[in-house]
C-alpha cells in the first residue's frame, strides 16, 4: 500500500509522535510505500527510516498564535502537496490534518482514515479550556467559534474513524456523532530492552542516594497532565518516606514550571528531593524506567497514555488518574488506578508498593507479563494494517 500520514507538527517527542514513527517504520519495513506531511520535523527526536518520504511544508506551528492568523494559507501549502502525491490512503492523526485531508480534490478518489487520539480538547473539552491559563482560555473561545467547524467537517468526513481507546470512542461518539473503531497501539518489546546492558547508572550519573526509591514522571506537556497534583502526592509520601526522590523529565510547558516551583516553595520540599532531567532519548527511557521504582501518571481525563505501558514493559509498576489508563494498568495487579483528586489515596499506594517488596515484586513482573501477553507491537501492527487493507479495497 503507498500511506500518507498527515500530522501538524514533528517538534515535540510526545505519545502522537512516537506512535507515528514507529508504526510507519513498521509499514515501511514490511514494503509499504510510507510518506509523511507535517510542517516541521525535529530529526534528533524522531528516527525515521531513510525509505520513507518525509514532506516539511514549514510555516508558524499551532501554538504560535500567527499559525491560526495564517491558517489558509498552510491549509494551502499542505493541500498542493497532498493533491500531487501518488497515494489513495491518507491518515490524519489530529486536527487539523483530519480538515486538511478532508479536503483534498475528489476527483482523487481518496480514502481518508481519521486515527483519533483524542478529540481536539480546546474544542469539545470543557474541562480542559476551562482551565487553561488566562491567555490560552481566551484564545481558546475565539479557535472554537472559528475553526470548531472544521475538525467536525474533517472528522464526519472520514472514510473511518479509527480510535485509541475506548475511552476516546465514548467522546468522538459524544462530539461528533460517529461511531469509531476501537484500536489498541503496541508496545515493541524486546528481550534486550528487559535484560540488555544498561546505557546510565541514573544514581551515578544524577548523584542520588543509593537507597532512596526513585518515582519517575515524563510528559508535562499542558496544563491538565497533573504538575500541582504531582507536588502535593510526593509532599504527602515525603513525610513518610523523606528520602524519596521525584525524577521528572521530558519537555515542561512554562506554566507547569511556575506550578511545580510553586508548590515545592509552598510545601517546603527540600530542592535535593526534586530533580529536573530535561528531555530523554528515545535509546534511554528504557534505563529511566527500570531503574525507578515506581512511575506516576497523574494527566487528567487522559485518553490514553503510552508512559504508563512504556513503563510496565520496564518492569516498574505505574500509578494513574482513572480515564484512559484505566484500560492499560490492571487495578491492583500491575498498579493502581485512582480517583482524580484523591491525593491521599494516590500517596498511601505509593507507600504500601515502596514498603511491601513483595508485593513490589509481584506487580513488577505482572507488568513484564502483562505487555507482553496483551499488548505485542507486532499484533497490533497487524490488526492496523488489516484494517487499512479492507479500506484501501472498498469501492
Amino acid at each position: 500500500m503507498k500511506i500518507v500520514f498527515v500530522i501538524s507538527h514533528l517538534t515535540v517527542f510526545v505519545g502522537a509522535g512516537k506512535f507515528l514513527m514507529d508504526y510507519a517504520n513498521k509499514f515501511c519495513e514490511k514494503g509499504h510505500s510510507i510518506t509523511i506531511v507535517t510542517q516541521k520535523i525535529d530529526r534528533d527526536k524522531y528516527q525515521f527510516n531513510n525509505k520513507i518520504l518525509l514532506i516539511e511544508v514549514g510555516g508558524p506551528l499551532p501554538s504560535n498564535p500567527f499559525y491560526w492568523l495564517k491558517f489558509k494559507k498552510i491549509k494551502k501549502k499542505f493541500l498542493n502537496v497532498l493533491n500531487n502525491l501518488d497515494s489513495k490512503l491518507f491518515i490524519s492523526l489530529n486536527f487539523p490534518s483530519n480538515y486538511f485531508c478532508a479536503n483534498i480534490d475528489e476527483r482523487n478518489r481518496l480514502k481518508h482514515i481519521y486515527y483519533c487520539l483524542e478529540p481536539y480538547r480546546f474544542f469539545h473539552d470543557k474541562r480542559f479550556y476551562s482551565n487553561a491559563p488566562f491567555f490560552l482560555k481566551n484564545i481558546s473561545r475565539l479557535l472554537r467559534f472559528y475553526f470548531k467547524k472544521y475538525d467536525i467537517e474533517g472528522t464526519m468526513d472520514a472514510d473511518e474513524v479509527i480510535c485509541i481507546s475506548k475511552f476516546t470512542r465514548n467522546r468522538v461518539k459524544e462530539f461528533y456523532n460517529v461511531e469509531g473503531l476501537l484500536h489498541y497501539i503496541g508496545i515493541p518489546i524486546t528481550e534486550n530492552d528487559i535484560y540488555g546492558k544498561k546505557e546510565l547508572e541514573i544514581k551515578n550519573l544524577l548523584n542520588l542516594h543509593r537507597d532512596g526509591p526513585i518515582i519517575f514522571t515524563l510528559g508535562l506537556s499542558h496544563h491538565l497532565k497533573g504538575a500541582k497534583e504531582l507536588i502535593i502526592i510526593f509532599s504527602k509520601i515525603l513525610k513518610q518516606i523523606p528520602e524519596a526522590i521525584l525524577l521528572i523529565g521530558g519537555w515542561i510547558i512554562k506554566e507547569n514550571n511556575l506550578i511545580i516551583k510553586k508548590y515545592i516553595k509552598r510545601l517546603k520540599i527540600p530542592s535535593a528531593n526534586i530533580v529536573f532531567y530535561g528531555f530523554i532519548k528515545n535509546n534511554l527511557l528504557k534505563d529511566f524506567y527500570s531503574q525507578s521504582t515506581l512511575t506516576f501518571y497523574t494527566a487528567l481525563d487522559e485518553s490514553f497514555g503510552l508512559i504508563p505501558l512504556e513503563s510496565m514493559k520496564n518492569g516498574t509498576p505505574v500509578i494513574a488518574f482513572e480515564g484512559g489508563p484505566s484500560e492499560t494498568i490492571l487495578d491492583g495487579q500491575n498498579g493502581y488506578i485512582i480517583k482524580n483528586e484523591d491525593f491521599n489515596g494516590f500517596a498511601q499506594k505509593a507507600i504500601k508498593l515502596i514498603r511491601d517488596k513483595n508485593l513490589y515484586e509481584r506487580f513488577s513482573k505482572n507488568s513484564i507479563e502483562y505487555i507482553k501477553t496483551n499488548w505485542s507491537f507486532d499484533n497490533s501492527f497487524l490488526e492496523l494494517e488489516l484494517i487499512l487493507e479492507r479500506i484501501n479495497a472498498e469501492d
